[in-house]
């Protein structure tokens, strides 16, 4: 990770947030902040580093179908084709500034920081926005002058962890729940179980798996069980007379 970003020469710090609008899209936004968001961003950074590097640089790789715990240490390849939503996020540029966005926080649904090293190289640390409002301690953000400043108030809390940071190359996880939410895992998934499921039937034949695709495509577990299958190189030596010969052996016993 440290050879792709230098996270002691930060250069720039920004920060966005996300916001909903009709049905699943979003829009993201630039709020300007002054020196002590910026500060206070980088200590978020920092945290999470600490936090997320596992002993040796022994990365875990992220899998789709596993489940995973609250906290972990894994990586993805920003080119995986789940990755596409988190790819989108960190090519974006260009954000059309909003001081004002964070008087309705109910609106966002995660933030995260941009920060630019010595070298002009970008990471991205995201948060699912989860803690807005009615908190009174850790780091809070209110919008003054139209620009975003540290201030002894609840109106915006600052998480002192980003849920996982971005690269150029890879994606570097530390809370995998906020994580798959942000980069709409869920949604590719379900979309390619059911993808994987229905190419069941190409190599074995004379099963349908039409009906098993809807199930597998809205259930976690049975996704994992259908990547099992499809990953096996000996689907297509089964036959119909042994798929006979099988289930009429377990009706026997019962």
């Amino acid at each position: 990770m440290r050879d792709e970003f230098d996270f002691d020469h930060i250069r720039s710090v920004e920060f966005c947030v996300s916001v909903a609008t009709n049905g699943d899209d979003h829009i993201n936004y630039l709020v300007p902040i002054d020196q002590s968001v910026q500060n206070a961003l980088k200590q978020v950074l920092h945290t999470t580093l600490a936090d997320i590097e596992p002993d040796e640089d022994d990365w875990s790789l992220y899998e789709l179908s596993e489940k995973y715990g609250s906290k972990e240490s894994l990586r993805a390849d920003i080119s995986a084709a789940e990755m596409a939503a988190v790819r989108v996020l960190h090519e974006e540029e260009g954000w059309e500034i909003n001081a004002r966005i964070l008087t309705n926080p109910k609106k966002i649904t995660y933030y995260f920081g941009v920060f630019r090293d010595s070298q002009g190289r970008k990471v991205l640390g995201v948060r699912q926005a989860t803690q807005f409002k009615g908190a009174f301690k850790g780091h809070f953000l209110s919008v003054i002058d139209d620009t975003l400043k540290m201030v002894p108030d609840h109106v915006f809390k600052l998480d002192n962890e980003f849920d996982f940071l971005v690269t150029a190359q890879h994606v570097y996880i530390l809370r995998p729940a906020g994580f798959e939410r942000v980069a709409e895992i869920e949604e590719y998934a379900s979309a390619r179980a059911r993808e994987m499921t229905l190419g069941l039937a190409e190599k074995v034949k004379f099963l349908d798996f039409g009906g098993l695709s809807k199930y597998v495509g809205k259930h976690r577990r049975a996704a994992r069980l259908v990547a099992t299958l499809h990953a096996r190189n000996d689907l297509a030596t089964i036959k119909r007379t042994m798929w006979s010969c099988s289930t009429t052996g377990d009706t026997s016993r019962h």
